[in-house]
């Protein structure tokens, strides 16, 4: 079975993608799987490092207003389409997946016009224009969140799930804890806004850091992203946290699922891997959704925990350092409140996701 996975753009496209993969070859070995990226994603860097072929045709992003990037985005969706007429005849595959990003329109849109068997995978409540585009032309549809099934054509949905890494589905806290040496009485706060770092998460982070510097109760964690980790430091120095011994930053981290396994509260981003992560551990939560999302999708992905009470949402306008501080405060000091939070958002994961998408797969095999 050849397999063409057209993953790409960010990380919330590309490891889903990449967990698909891993699924396929787990139960399929002999599977050729080939991954379909363009030059302008992080998928350049992050999949060829774990060992997957990867071809790339020309597609890029649009502005939001008229410029010379948005006649070169006009452009580049030409110039995929003939590319990704090139990829598939010269590739004959089986099976077409899109998991999101830019490569992923082109791409399906021809296979679907071939006949090739094909799915997408919608990691968010609220789809992005491309997929909804999408859902009218493709086989399957494997969706995140039942939130999303009203935006795609009946019949052609199945709830999957976001696949998360299996770390994220065995975690005890316990052990996590005592890895961190944590003590007993210590409340940890992990807080994190993407590989970039979230400007608003940060300077509230900073807040909450100069409150709990001199507390032995508290323990944050804070990773800030890359992007932004030399000004947190900056600043951090300037308001003399950097010596403190329950305060950490970092820009980012590989092992994040052990910082979410030992924490008691997280605030974080909403993006779709974010929230699958939480509820895989299950661990309460402050969501602040990014504004700029796409169609305010972080804000819908955010609602799927907040709304069942899982976790509070946070407009990101309406995020102070102090009022971060005050809810904060108030979550770790109503021990039944946080318990209640992390039932909630542990019953509304989906660790099987892996396990949904291959059953679909192979009913698209068969059908051949």
């Amino acid at each position: 079975m050849k397999v063409l996975i057209a993953a790409g753009g960010t990380g919330g496209h590309i490891y889903p993608g990449l967990a698909i993969a891993e699924k396929i070859k787990k139960e399929n070995p002999n599977a050729e799987i080939i991954f379909i990226g363009s030059k302008v994603g992080m998928e350049k860097n992050i999949i060829p490092q774990l060992g997957y072929p990867i071809e790339y045709i020309r597609v890029r992003g649009f502005e939001r207003q008229l410029s010379l990037e948005t006649l070169a985005a006009v452009k580049g969706i030409f110039d995929g389409m003939r590319d990704a007429k090139k990829v598939l005849a010269r590739h004959q595959p089986d099976l077409v997946i899109g998991t999101g990003g830019f490569t992923a329109g082109p791409l399906l849109l021809l296979a679907s016009r071939l006949k090739i068997p094909t799915m997408i995978h919608e990691q968010n409540a609220f789809p992005g224009k491309t997929n909804r585009m999408l859902g009218k032309k493709v086989d399957r549809i494997a969706i995140s969140f039942k939130e999303a099934e009203q935006y795609f054509p009946a019949g052609k949905t199945f709830l999957a799930g976001n696949p998360v890494r299996s770390e994220y589905q065995s975690i005890n806290k316990q052990k996590s804890r005592k890895i961190l040496n944590l003590l007993d009485s210590q409340k940890m706060i992990l807080i994190m806004g993407g590989s970039q770092g979230a400007g608003s998460i940060n300077q509230g982070a900073l807040a909450l850091m100069a409150d709990y510097k001199n507390r032995n109760d508290r323990v944050i964690y804070h990773l800030t992203g890359k992007g932004q980790y030399n000004k947190i430091k900056e600043a951090m120095c300037k308001q003399g946290l950097e010596t403190s011994k329950n305060i950490f930053a970092e820009a980012y981290s590989n092992e994040v699922y052990q910082l979410l396994g030992a924490a008691d509260l997280v605030i974080s981003r909403s993006g779709a891997m974010s929230v699958a992560e939480i509820e895989a551990v299950g661990v309460p939560s402050i969501l602040v959704p990014y504004p700029m999302a796409a169609g305010n999708h972080q804000d819908f992905n955010a609602r799927v925990i907040t709304d069942q009470g899982g976790g509070i949402l946070i407009e990101d306008n309406a995020l102070t350092g102090e009022y971060l501080a005050e809810i904060t405060e108030l979550l770790l000091n109503d021990e039944p409140r946080l318990k209640r939070m992390s039932e909630i958002t542990k019953e509304l994961s989906i660790l099987d996701a892996g396990d949904r998408i291959y059953s679909e797969i192979n009913k698209l095999m068969e059908n051949l």
